[in-house]
């Protein structure tokens, strides 16, 4: 009996075939997906969603997921590079009560994003390395991170 080796080729995951498919609807003519993440956006004290931040070589696309982040819901939001005003991209502050939030504070990343005309956006989201990457999202969260601070022009030294 022979052993072989399992194919190793990574299937699109629900959240990126989901995604795909909106994104193909929203891009312009040319237009490049840089990379994509799934993020929770935080609107007032206590409300707030998931999101699905799509990061391409002109704009940062928001788009509202269902409260299960199973397909979009409502429009997407669109900001161009030359539209945002201030970013700041940093570790969750605040106090560590449990050896999980310890975790979580060392793999997520809390951005806060203004834009010329006065919006605000505050998301969390996992930054896909670390022990635990793979159930933040893996690679794919990864590279959402990554194009997200290229955007931003960020690094990730620069993440507080």
């Amino acid at each position: 009996m022979e052993l072989k080796p399992k194919a190793t080729e990574s299937k699109p995951s629900k959240f990126e075939g989901m995604i795909d498919e909106r994104l193909g609807e929203l891009l312009e003519a040319g237009e490049t997906v840089r990379g994509v993440a799934a993020a929770s956006q935080q609107k007032g004290i206590f409300s707030g969603g998931v999101v699905a931040l799509a990061v391409t070589d002109r704009r940062l696309i928001i788009q509202p997921l269902d409260r299960r982040g199973k397909g979009p819901k409502g429009e997407a939001t669109s900001i161009a590079r030359e539209e945002v005003a201030s970013a700041k991209l940093g570790r969750p502050g605040g106090s560590w009560e449990s050896p999980s939030s310890i975790i979580v504070g060392q793999v997520s990343i809390q951005v806060k994003l203004k834009t010329k005309s006065g919006d605000k956006f505050r998301f969390m989201l996992m930054d896909g390395s670390g022990l635990f990457g793979a159930m933040g999202g893996g690679e794919s969260q990864a590279a959402g991170a990554d194009a997200l601070r290229v955007f931003l022009d960020r690094d990730r030294a620069a993440d507080i």
